[in-house]
């Protein structure tokens, strides 16, 4: 991976340099000063991976991602601070890990393994956006459903991580608890279909396991915000801010859960 480093104090970067030495799969392309010169070599040349400190002088290392990320969507984005107030803006800023300093070269290690990581993540097609509103996209881009239905459908596949979810389920979930009991009255057969349908069009019918009386998802062939957290990612985990698939009220047990490991992680940085 071609990577950036930018620190007003470049040698407190230094480990890092010395660290990717070791590593054929990271490059080092740029070390700056001055953030401006690192958002101008970004425009011209190929970046993937960017470790920034947070408190510079005239851009800060936020201002600095948020830059980066318009050149390169797909950048990977790591903050090194030595002030834990940073934390929770930088997870905002959708930053993929951040380092506190001073850091040791278990820290740096640590970082490097998850850039590499997060960087063959990027390959698989499907990913499931649940922090916030609930959203498919494939090789980057949104599926727009058929009906509401259809789509809250396959949130709750999503939600269920892979585990069977029963017509009885889909009607109670979808339709409310005193449907249960007449799922023939709620055409969730059409739902079903609709929302097969929308999976075929987009090519990503292998998402969806349909069998007699149920569904669920095909979990080791998708990405997804929920399930790294749920997996105790420590960055994922940060960026949580207290909404998931908020367009469905039958998600917001999950919140809670969410929240502790969010608190845990807190507690022990």
């Amino acid at each position: 991976m071609k990577t950036i480093l930018v620190d007003d104090m470049i040698l407190d970067l230094k480990l890092f340099e010395l660290k990717c030495a070791d590593l054929s799969e990271f490059e080092i392309v740029g070390k700056f000063t001055d953030p401006e010169k690192a958002v101008e070599y970004a425009k011209s040349n190929v970046v993937d991976f960017a470790v920034l400190d947070i408190d510079m002088p005239c851009m800060n290392g936020m201002e600095l991602a948020q830059q980066l990320r318009e050149i390169r969507g797909d950048m990977i984005i790591v903050f090194a601070t030595a002030h834990m107030q940073y934390a929770v803006d930088a997870m905002k800023m959708k930053a993929d890990y951040i380092i506190f300093k001073p850091f040791d070269r278990y820290d740096i290690e640590d970082v490097l393994e998850r850039a590499k990581l997060l960087k063959q993540r990027q390959k698989k097609k499907y990913y499931f956006h649940t922090f916030g509103l609930f959203d498919l996209r494939i090789h980057g881009e949104p599926v727009y459903f058929r009906s509401g239905k259809a789509k809250e459908l396959l949130a709750l596949c999503v939600y269920r991580e892979g585990q069977i979810v029963t017509i009885y389920e889909l009607v109670e979930k979808l339709w409310g608890e005193e449907q249960a009991d007449y799922p023939e009255k709620t055409g969730y057969r059409r739902v079903i279909k609709e929302l097969s349908d929308t999976l075929k069009l987009y090519g990503a019918e292998e998402i969806l396991i349909r069998e007699r009386g149920s569904l669920r998802i095909k979990k080791d062939i998708v990405d997804c915000d929920y399930y790294e957290a749920c997996s105790g990612d420590r960055g994922m985990c940060l960026s949580f801010q207290g909404e998931f698939m908020k367009q469905y009220s039958w998600a917001e047990e999950a919140v809670f859960g969410l929240y502790e490991k969010k608190r845990l992680i807190m507690a022990s940085m």
